[in-house]
């Protein structure tokens, strides 16, 4: 009997390095025997310099463990890298034969794992390739999760998003009036704006400790997302995004039952390069998760979070590259994906059979001049128990100075924008909004 895709059917494969042999023919790099004791078959890898590396082939889709066993006469510092799409830090202690473990989800096939050189001088035993029990991993401590297409909370309740955006990276100064005037007008989350320092200041560890702990005084999810890779192509910049993450990930994984990581807004502008955002962000998603943070990972779809498509198509794929499946997809509605009732329908209707967590992170009235059904958008996600948060508090200018929810920070009084989104009769914020923890 065949396992559910994800869930791996029992399997284990030990390959020795020295019996793969296949390291970089250098001059440096051997096959020993000498050096160490206590290994496993007839020897080892010694690496100098250079990479060595195992191939496998995978049965089945699923989620699986690799381990590496490495030895060295003192500690070292070196990479691991699974195919060409994710790595990592190897550390050596040294004076020990030493496992170092992985967890990866990989489809069925071919796959390399190897070891890079940084300081070299380490012996390479063995690997181990096995499924992963239970085909994820879950998160530790009390954490928000997603489950069978939903979004729960610490205590295991839906939770369905009924906020707001708030523009921090640009009005720093603003932000803790904004958060207390939203939570006063009957919001369940924000989503702030970040900065990794690409385009913007970029937003400090203590800034983004302040806005958590901002947060959770008024029981908010946090939704926290990097704005300075805004349409743009490249994977160097969601890269960019990633780092900025990484540096932040024991604070983030503190606060785990509250905060959402949204590892990029509006990456990838372009249209019709839906493979590319795929790729990009199974690379991304691997490599958070191999970085150890846990908490839930909200990505938007491509063409400034309003190519719907690219998120449909691709959705399933990108969430089978997180091992704890605990990642979540976001459009962004306003004239395109926004612009009538039959497209926005549509939209959310295609995200709803293909089983996984989404929300609406953005949606305003209109867009550059177009009118955007925000009737629709509110009412369709009420119905079907969708999240939406909607842009934004204030800080507009130009041609989105309607887009300003509140009259002023402190929210004093609302535009009429504003006045709808919370008070829209029963699918407005103040019907229909739900604290996760009361």
């Amino acid at each position: 009997m065949e396992a559910a895709e994800g869930k791996a059917a029992a399997y284990k494969e030990v390959i020795e390095f020295e019996d793969a042999n296949n390291f970089e023919q250098n001059g440096q790099n051997y096959i020993d025997s000498s050096m160490f004791h206590g290994y496993s078959g007839s020897g080892y890898v010694y690496l100098v310099s250079g990479w060595s590396e195992v191939s496998f082939n995978i049965p089945q889709n699923g989620d699986y463990k690799i381990t590496v066993v490495t030895n060295a006469d003192s500690y070292k510092e070196n990479w691991w890298y699974l195919d060409e799409t994710q790595s990592g830090a190897l550390l050596t202690s040294g004076n020990q034969w030493e496992p170092y473990t992985v967890t990866s989800y990989l489809s069925a096939g071919w796959h390399k794992f190897g070891v890079s050189a940084e300081w070299g001088y380490t012996a390479l035993d063995y690997c181990v390739i096995e499924s992963a029990s239970g085909g994820s991993i879950v998160p530790e401590g009390r954490s928000m999760y997603v489950k069978d297409g939903r979004l729960y909370d610490a205590d295991g309740d839906d939770f369905i998003m009924r906020g707001v955006n708030v523009a921090h990276a640009w009005y720093t100064d603003k932000t803790w009036t904004s958060i207390n005037a939203i939570a006063d007008r009957g919001a369940n989350c924000v989503r702030v704006v970040l900065a990794d320092g690409s385009q913007w200041g970029k937003t400090s560890r203590q800034e983004v400790e302040n806005i958590i702990a901002w947060c959770e005084e008024r029981g908010l999810i946090c939704i926290l997302e990097v704005h300075d890779h805004t349409g743009f192509d490249e994977a160097s910049r969601l890269q960019n995004a990633v780092n900025y993450w990484i540096a932040l990930r024991d604070l983030v994984n503190a606060h785990k039952d509250y905060v959402i990581v949204n590892i990029a807004n509006e990456w990838l502008g372009t249209w019709g390069m839906s493979s590319h955002w795929a790729s990009t962000y199974e690379s991304a998603i691997k490599t958070l998760r191999n970085e150890g943070i846990q908490n839930v990972l909200m990505i938007d779809t491509s063409g400034y979070g309003q190519e719907t498509s690219t998120c449909i198509d691709n959705c399933q794929r990108v969430l089978n590259a997180d091992p704890m499946k605990n990642t979540m997809f976001s459009f962004h509605l306003y004239s395109v994906a926004g612009k009538d009732a039959q497209t926005v329908r549509n939209g959310i209707d295609a995200m709803l059979s293909k089983g996984v967590a989404f929300c609406i992170g953005e949606f305003g009235n209109w867009q550059n001049g177009t009118d955007v059904d925000e009737y629709t958008i509110m009412q369709y996600c009420t119905e079907k128990g969708i999240g939406y948060a909607a842009w934004s508090w204030k800080g507009n200018s130009g041609i989105d100075t309607p887009l300003d929810m509140a009259a002023d920070w402190k929210g004093s009084s609302l535009s009429d924008w504003g006045n709808y989104v919370f008070y829209a009769g029963q699918i407005g914020i103040c019907a229909t909004s739900a604290l996760a923890y009361p």
